[in-house]
């Protein structure tokens, strides 16, 4: 009982000295309002900051996607990277059935294939971006319909009444939010469908994420098409079984498939990436990125604030010398400074969790589109309990150097003497070593800054291969159903042409499969005429290929090298060839005149090259060139296509008469995408011109805090040393050699905080390397630059206060020590 009783002494006893500490924490910020309100402003810029991008790395890159057991789920690519292709090659529909049978590795196994109808017959047309999917595409996810049902096996059956499956949202936004919906037909596409179920609100699709409804993809499994690579396959792996057995497992089950199909899967293998990865792997690093770069603008406002600190606690020398001078022991004092400085902190969080929420809202306004996961970032428990732990953290940071520095027993002299100590020279290495820590961590902000930003202007600078200004495209999605053959489609693609060539303000039209960084791109084996016909998929010859009306290079403003473009209509079978084609085909020799023959069918007709044009990034900036070929659309009139018009305006004012005049020849056929090519350049660099905004502004902040720590730790110098002065320029030193004495103090700091800084940047640099377009990690010009902004800064900084200790009466200084 004794010892439970002490024990409660003991707690009531320090809860009351907590409250004291507390209350007098309180009163003492209240009193200075100055220096409180600098402090809360520094934390809460600092706070606020990792706030935001802590809860856009935990929405993208620490928050399990929305499925049960989502960690078990995998993309299963194909591997042609032995012949030197790529690592992640899309499925055909004969590998999709042979890997949903291997039940040692996968649970589940489903295939994705993008499907984007129009619906009509409920109002306005409306053109929808929805997945086809095999039939067990819900159970793969474990997740099924919040009303009615999901797909069954035989609806997968070639030629089995259509059904489809509505988003939420579009349930909501076409049909009301009425459950009547379920069991009714609706035209999608030109066919019938009937909606058999509605998912729920929350529901993230598997592959494209845009997508508002799912219909099964019907697939002959009795005898699956092994040549055509169509499909994007998503399984789930069996519980208990390891990644990286997973990925062993694959390879080996590649090696069977090679032995059972020679003539499609030889030198194919079988690659498995998590599903969370391949969402959003392309953000990963520069999320990272971003993270550190908050961290040290935090970590350079805690700096400033220990340095401001130190010096209040020069100010409070003689306090706390009578605190220990009358019996109060150095933990006790410790204790009482670390309260003020947690309860700084405290104040700063919160107001730190406002621009928190505020940065939230500007950054999700500001992403890029088709970013990840964007309608997940907020402040949820997890990221506040991340900004609570910052903000405890950065109160013990910041004010246990202070703390320990004005409670050393040395403090008791001053008491005796009566100055007003700088707590001896302690005190000042403290505060200068904290200036070269500030320095150092600037300066990395702003090389890594500096790099983004000249990546930024590099990739703005890139010769895309044509001329985006006036071009405005739009897609037209004429539905098989309703246009079965290619005559009934090139008949439709004439008439498109002919109704947009006389719109006004149209200068050239044009129609093309693809346009450059439209999203989509296709490709066909290749033979070329001479050479050995191809046996395997790894032997094959691959092209991109593009299905363009005469003039398309003149709308596009794509140049021709030489020979001419494909002329209006004409009947003979020409190709024109893009530089890469015409290098890798016919090296040092010329292309025009060759021929080549599309597909496999050895009575496919030979293509004759006509011309050789002008290499385009149809992928963007960072992309390299394709090996690409351009052919008439009357050869093969695929069904899709996006007009392109050359305008002598702004483009988009056409959009609405482009919209007209194809509802003029098809009332149910929609334009969708209408985009000025201005546009599409723009968010191909979204992301490197997101991150490098973000980062810009990070790095003028760590700036700015150094400049202020440089300045006040002149200033506060300056004041302790005034009595110096006095001397030095009673004995003759003029005002010129004060100002150097002063300001060459601060530079000396910034100059030695420069070179940790520049050994770190070096060391972090290379981190970025992905990030970076046309300039090395450690590229001279940006390292030197954003020293010698550094230092001039620095420079600045101390200018100021050096500029007053020249006005510094010899006489008054004098007298006042």
């Amino acid at each position: 009982m004794a010892r439970r009783s002490l024990g409660g002494v003991e707690t009531n006893y320090l809860s009351k000295a907590m409250s004291q500490d507390l209350r007098y924490a309180l009163r003492l910020l209240v009193h200075s309002p100055g220096f409180f309100l600098v402090a809360i402003l520094t934390l809460a810029l600092g706070i606020g900051a990792n706030t935001a991008i802590f809860s856009v790395v935990h929405a993208l890159l620490l928050r399990p996607l929305p499925y049960p057991e989502a960690d078990r789920l995998v993309m299963v690519w194909q591997d042609l990277s032995e012949g030197g292709g790529r690592s992640d090659e899309w499925a055909t529909p004969g590998n999709y059935f042979d890997w949903r049978n291997a039940r040692d590795l996968f649970a589940g196994v489903t295939a994705v294939q993008g499907w984007q109808p129009t619906l009509t017959g409920l109002g306005s047309p409306e053109p929808l971006t929805g997945e086809q999917v095999t039939s067990d595409y819900f159970d793969v996810l474990r997740i099924q319909p919040a009303i009615g049902r999901g797909f069954r096996s035989d609806d997968m059956v070639p030629k089995a009444p259509r059904v489809a499956v509505l988003s939420h949202a579009l349930w909501q936004r076409r049909f009301g939010g009425n459950p009547a919906v379920l069991g009714t037909t609706v035209m999608l596409g030109g066919e019938p469908h009937e909606i058999v179920g509605v998912m729920a609100a929350g529901f993230r699709p598997a592959v494209i994420a845009v997508s508002e409804l799912w219909r099964p993809r019907q697939l002959d499994a009795a005898n699956p098409a092994r040549g055509a690579v169509i499909l994007r396959v998503v399984a789930r792996l069996q519980d208990g079984l390891p990644y990286g057995q997973a990925q062993s497992a694959a390879t080996l089950l590649a090696r069977q498939l090679e032995q059972a199909h020679p003539d499609f899967n030889a030198g194919i293998g079988i690659r498995v990436v998590p599903l969370q990865d391949q969402v959003v792997g392309g953000y990963r690093l520069a999320l990272l990125v971003l993270l550190g770069a908050v961290a040290f603008v935090l970590l350079i406002a805690c700096v400033n604030i220990a340095n401001l600190l130190l010096a209040r606690a020069s100010a409070r020398n003689r306090e706390m010398a009578v605190r220990l001078a009358l019996g109060a022991s150095r933990p006790r004092v410790i204790r009482q400074l670390l309260t003020e400085s947690v309860l700084l902190a405290a104040v700063g969080g919160a107001v730190g969790l406002l621009v928190g929420a505020w940065g939230i809202a500007g950054l999700t306004a500001i992403a890029p589109a088709g970013a990840p996961r964007v309608n997940e970032i907020g402040l949820d428990w997890t990221v506040l309990a991340f900004s609570a732990a910052l903000t405890l953290i950065t109160g013990i940071a910041f004010g246990l150097i202070p703390a320990v520095q004005a409670s050393r027993p040395r403090a008791v002299s001053s008491l005796r003497d009566g100055t007003r100590s700088d707590a001896g020279a302690s005190g000042r290495r403290a505060r200068r070593t904290l200036i070269v820590v500030e320095v150092g961590l600037a300066l990395v902000l702003l090389v890594g800054s500096g790099l983004l930003m000249r990546t930024l202007v590099r990739l703005q600078g890139v010769e895309l291969g044509f001329e985006p200004a006036g071009v405005l495209v739009g897609a037209v999605l004429p539905p098989q159903v309703k246009y079965p053959t290619g005559a009934a489609r090139i008949a439709f693609y004439d008439r498109v042409l002919e109704r947009v060539s006389a719109l006004p303000g149209v200068e050239k039209a044009a129609i093309s499969s693809v346009v450059p960084l439209g999203g989509g791109d296709n490709d066909m084996d290749v033979h070329v005429e001479g050479r050995p016909v191809p046996r395997t998929p790894v032997e094959a010859t691959t092209t991109w290929y593009r299905l363009v009306s005469a003039g398309y290079f003149d709308a596009m403003g794509i140049g021709l090298r030489s020979g001419r473009g494909i002329a209006p209509r004409e009947a003979e079978p020409v190709v024109v060839v893009g530089e890469t084609a015409a290098r890798r085909y016919w090296p040092g020799e010329d292309p025009l005149g060759r021929r080549v023959r599309f597909g496999t069918s050895p009575d496919a007709p030979w293509f004759t090259v006509v011309g050789v044009a002008d290499d385009v990034r149809m992928a963007g900036a960072r992309e390299g060139t394709r090996v690409e070929m351009y052919l008439p659309y009357w050869h093969f009139p695929e069904a899709g296509t996006n007009v392109v018009l050359k305008t002598g305006g702004d483009p988009i004012r056409l959009a609405e008469a482009v919209r007209q005049a194809v509802r003029e020849i098809d009332p149910d056929m929609p334009v969708s995408g209408i985009t000025p090519m201005d546009a599409l350049v723009a968010r191909s660099i979204a992301q490197s011109r997101f991150i490098a905004l973000l980062s810009a502004a990070f790095a003028g902040l760590a700036l700015s805090l150094s400049a202020i720590g440089i300045y006040g730790v002149t200033s506060y110098t300056v004041a302790l040393r005034t009595g110096e002065i006095g001397v030095r320029m009673a004995l003759g030193a003029d005002r010129g050699d004060v100002f150097r004495l002063v300001v060459g103090e601060g530079l000396k700091l910034a100059a030695l905080g420069s070179l940790i800084g520049l050994g770190a940047a070096l060391a972090l640099s290379r981190s970025m390397a992905t990030l970076l377009f046309g300039i090395a990690p450690y590229d001279p010009v940006t390292f030197a630059a954003t020293t010698a902004v550094l230092l001039a800064v620095a420079l600045l900084a101390g200018a100021l206060p050096a500029g007053r200790a020249t006005r510094v009466d010899p006489a008054v200084a004098l007298r006042a020590e």
